[in-house]
This record gives C-alpha cells, structure tokens and sequence, in this order.
C-alpha cells in the first residue's frame, strides 16, 4: 500500500514520504509492519504511522518553507543519518516523530504457549504500540541524540501546525543562544589561559627562587672552605717556616685551589638571580 503525496509538498518532503518504510525495530511485530513508518538514512527523518503520513507531511512542509522563508534564510541538508538545518551559520538537527502510546499488551495462545515454554527467553513484547496522531518537532545540536534543545508538539491548547508559526522566532533564539554561548566559551578560555599564564609564571619563579637558594647555600659552603684552606695554609707556612721551597710551592698551590673555590675571587656573578 503506497503512501499518498500531495505535490504541493515541498521537494525534500516529497522524497522523504516516498522513502517512507515499515519501521525495521518492529520486524518482530508482524501486526504493526505496515502500521508505523520510517524513513532510511539520507532522507528528512520521520517516524509516522501509515494513516498520518499526510499530516506529517503538511507539518513538514510547513517547517522546511520557514526555515527557508526570507525571515529565516535557512537550509535543509543531510549528513550521514542525520537530518539537517543551517541558519546564519550555526547547525542543528531535526526530525519528526509520531508519539506512539503504549498499552500492556495481551498474549496471543501462541505467544501464551512460547512464553511458558520459554519464560526467561521469549520474543513476545510486555506493551503495544499505538499511533495517536499527535507529532513532535525536536531539534538537537549537531552532534547530540539525547537531549533536544527545543520541541515543538501537539498540546491540549494548541496543536503543531499552530506552534509552527514560532519557527522564525525559536531558529533566532537558538542561533543567538549559540553566539552567545561562543561568547562565554571564548571568556572561559581567555580566563582559563590567563590563569595557566599565571600559575606557569608563579612556578617558574618558585623554582628560580629555589636555584637561588640553592646556589646562595653552595657559595657559602664554598667560601667557608675556601677560607679554610687559606687558614690552613698559612698554618703550615708558619710552622715550617718560609725557607722550604717546596713548602712555598705547596702553599701557593692550596691557595689557587681556595681561590678557586672561593665565589668571591673566581669568576662570576655571586649574588645570582635574586
């Protein structure tokens, strides 16, 4: 049984009705094939039920010429399974869906027998599916499935086609929700960077503070024993007395040496980076 098209519909709704299949997650439910419908990837993605294929149609139609009207300037294309729409530069995704209710559902004797033959392993289902004609409108960021950033549906007080006409509206405060968003994500890396600036700028003086000290405790530790090579040379010169020419080369040697060692007589900068 194919499903009616009006060809008034807009191109892509057209396409999308014609693409229009028995939803392939009920296969198990044969009573349902030909009942709730579904369109394969590459297509405006719908979930209807045969009977209200032409109102899913309308709404669509509806939808698609606001998003394309000149308030709107919008653009339907498709990426992998998803359903898309373009406005003003910021992407979100769409579909349609046909809200099923859901009752207990009563065995068949066949079913009643596989279940007592099977009660922990059985394909019967625990509740029924049923179209009601009441339609959801859901967009979703580009990359999101779970939760949907606006939804349009039929309600007591109003019906879809009624909330349609808040399209124009609903597509620029998601767009300047965007932007705004880009904004603060923008301020957040800028504090977040500053503040990494900050930490990197406070460690590297920690650690050049701690050089410092490190290097001011060496010197000291140097100079003392410098002094006291120095010291201990004098010592020796006085009491082996200065006639001993090895004795003379054995002093101005230990003092080279305690020259060397000591940070106030070689060569370089004592006082550091501090």
């Amino acid at each position: 049984m194919r499903v009616a098209i009006p060809p008034d519909l807009h191109p892509l709704v057209r396409k999308a009705l014609r693409a229009l299949t028995p939803d392939p997650r009920l296969s198990y439910r044969p009573e349902l094939d030909d009942k709730l419908l579904r369109t394969p990837r590459g297509f405006i993605q719908i979930a209807v039920a045969r009977d209200h294929t032409e109102r899913a149609g309308r709404l669509l139609d509806t939808f698609i010429r606001a998003v394309e009207s000149p308030d709107v300037r919008g653009r339907v294309f498709f990426v992998d399974d998803k359903t898309m729409l373009e406005v003003d530069g910021e992407k979100f995704r769409f579909r349609l869906k046909e809200e099923n209710a859901t009752t207990p559902h009563r065995p068949t004797p066949e079913e009643r027998r596989e279940i007592a033959a099977h009660p922990h392993f059985h394909s019967v289902p625990k509740v029924d599916h049923q179209p009601t004609n009441r339609f959801a409108l859901e967009l979703y960021d580009p990359n999101t499935t779970y939760r949907h950033r606006a939804r349009l549906a039929d309600r007591k007080r109003a019906t879809l086609e009624q909330a349609l006409a808040e399209v124009p509206a609903l597509l620029r405060r998601l767009v300047q929700e965007n932007r705004d968003a880009e904004v603060e994500r923008e301020r957040r890396r800028r504090e977040w960077d500053e503040q990494l600036r900050r930490e990197t700028e406070e460690r590297e003086q920690r650690e050049r503070e701690k050089a410092s000290r490190a290097e001011l405790l060496a010197n000291a530790h140097a100079w003392r024993e410098a002094s006291l090579l120095r010291d201990f040379a004098a010592a020796v010169l006085q009491a082996r007395g200065p006639e001993d020419e090895a004795q003379r080369r054995w002093v101005t040697w230990a003092r080279s040496v305690a020259d060397e060692m000591d940070p106030l007589t070689r060569s370089g900068n004592v006082e550091g980076d501090s």
